[in-house]
């Protein structure tokens, strides 16, 4: 059967389909990695085919395109020849530009449905094997309503399954022979082979015989084993058969049961690997990853497209894996250039509005040392009776207790000079007016970031508009007011300090 498509246009995919599951993101990567030679270098109308894993792979050129078509072991390379021809002709005739492929959702359901026709008409098969009285020809009508029915020949009949926009030939066995040898080309080519027996009245050599004939003669179809009758007998038949039957696992059933149908496709579906239905929570898993991009709430945008993408290369639909990848990569984008403003702010020292300062402790005053010579103080008791002039002057330094050499080199008069010269400069020297001396108000002014600019830059520093802004915005937030020229003056000072000393 017909699993995916991949299509490409100078070495990139543009469209891809799955039919049924094959290869995840993971493996088709390794097959473009096995057929690069083929896509850099193509053959015009040459068809290529490998197996790989348990598939075939079928790839060709058209044009600027490159056509991948992922099908079953069992798939004969003259029927899938046939419909890649068919599919080349098909998408240069509805997608006339690459735009066209992006765009048109119309066009794509159009040859989206093609594919599901190429698909019908490679018969993908699903052979009813099983010896006389199983049941074979009740599970025929019940899987197929008896609709599109042919003839195989004399032996055989087969009509259509409709099982998750797919079709299938179903053949069931038209000759009371369990031994036949028309059985191995009844089984030959099968995707799938149905082997139903009566749990009723079971033989095991009879049981081996269609084991040996499958192996031997479909080894690459897959098999469902089914124990039918299964309301007819008792506990201990089935522990009696578990116990005898030496082969693959078996399906248990009656095909009497109301829902007896429903569990046959979902074993079918399940074999085959058929394309399973996105989880029921989809939509709403989309809605939220959109949501939270509108909020600029990126890191857990970011999350859900990449739980997106997961789910989507799980169930490979691989259109919504492309579409959230380019989220993903767009939101990791945004973060760094944030993580790098971030880095930038931080290295500007987080630019805050400087705090009042205040002393956590009290600051007390030590005494003076007091001399050796210095007497202890008399107390009134033992105190002297002496003029209060006196006393004063004992506590004074005299002139003889100071020594200070002062030694200036060269002659004093020139150095006298040249301190005077020194002062002239210093007072020649005045500082510019500041822009902020020229503004009463900060009403005034219109736009008070490119004025925090401009007194930064007045104060030997820089800082970019943008920046100011954001450096205001964290200023007022913080304050918890309109802002003012003062504020603007202490955040200019306190930018510069950090810049100058850290």
């Amino acid at each position: 059967m017909l699993r995916q498509i991949h299509i490409l246009h100078k070495g990139k995919r543009v469209f891809t389909h799955t039919l049924a599951l094959a290869f995840e993101e993971e493996g088709f990567q390794n097959i473009m990695d096995s057929i690069e030679t083929f896509i850099q270098m193509p053959m015009p109308g040459k068809i290529h085919h490998r197996p790989i894993s348990n598939f075939q792979v079928f790839h060709t050129s058209g044009g600027a395109y490159y056509f991948i078509f992922i099908s079953d072991l069992v798939d004969s390379i003259d029927y899938v020849e046939s419909i890649l021809t068919k599919t080349k002709k098909k998408f240069m005739e509805v997608f006339s530009n690459l735009e066209e492929i992006k765009e048109t959702d119309e066009k794509r359901s159009e040859f989206i449905n093609f594919l599901e026709s190429m698909q019908a008409e490679i018969h993908s098969k699903i052979a009813i094997m099983g010896p006389l009285n199983a049941g074979k020809t009740t599970l025929y009508e019940m899987l197929t309503e008896k609709t599109e029915e042919r003839s195989i020949m004399n032996f055989a009949k087969a009509s259509i399954l409709n099982i998750f926009d797919l079709k299938f030939d179903v053949w069931n066995f038209q000759l009371k022979d369990n031994f036949s040898l028309l059985w191995s080309k009844f089984i030959s080519g099968s995707d799938l082979i149905l082997f139903l027996f009566s749990l009723e009245k079971y033989n095991l050599k009879v049981l081996d015989n269609f084991l040996t004939l499958k192996k031997r003669e479909s080894p690459l179809s897959k098999l469902i084993l089914l124990a039918n009758k299964v309301d007819l007998v008792d506990e201990n038949t089935i522990k009696k058969f578990k116990n005898e039957f030496d082969g693959p696992e078996v399906e248990f059933i009656s095909l009497k049961e109301a829902d007896a149908k429903s569990k046959v496709l979902e074993l079918i579906a399940k074999e085959l690997k058929l394309k399973k239905k996105l989880p029921s929570n989809f939509e709403d898993l989309i809605s939220e990853a959109e949501k939270f991009e509108l909020e600029r709430n990126l890191v857990k945008a970011l999350a859900k497209y990449k739980e997106l993408v997961k789910i989507s290369n799980e169930f490979q639909y691989f259109s919504y894996v492309e579409q959230f990848k380019q989220n993903v990569n767009a939101l990791e984008l945004k973060i760094k250039e944030q993580t790098e403003i971030r880095k930038r702010i931080e290295r500007k020292k987080k630019f805050a509005p400087p705090k009042q300062i205040k002393f956590s402790t009290k600051v007390s005053v030590k005494n003076l040392p007091k001399s050796e010579k210095v007497e202890k103080k008399p107390t009134k008791k033992n105190q002297p009776n002496k003029p209060k002039k006196e006393r004063i002057n004992n506590l004074r330094l005299k002139p003889e207790d100071v020594k200070i050499n002062i030694h200036i080199p060269g002659n004093s008069k020139n150095k006298m000079k040249n301190s005077k010269k020194v002062q002239k400069v210093k007072e020649s020297k005045k500082p510019k007016e500041r822009i902020e001396q020229k503004i009463d108000n900060l009403n005034e002014v219109s736009d008070p970031a490119e004025l925090l600019s401009q007194m930064i830059l007045e104060r030997g520093s820089e800082l970019n508009l943008s920046l100011c802004k954001q450096y205001l915005e964290e200023i007022q937030e913080s304050l918890g007011r309109e802002l003012r020229l003062q504020d603007l003056i202490i955040a200019a000072d306190h930018f510069v300090e950090k810049e100058t000393f850290g």
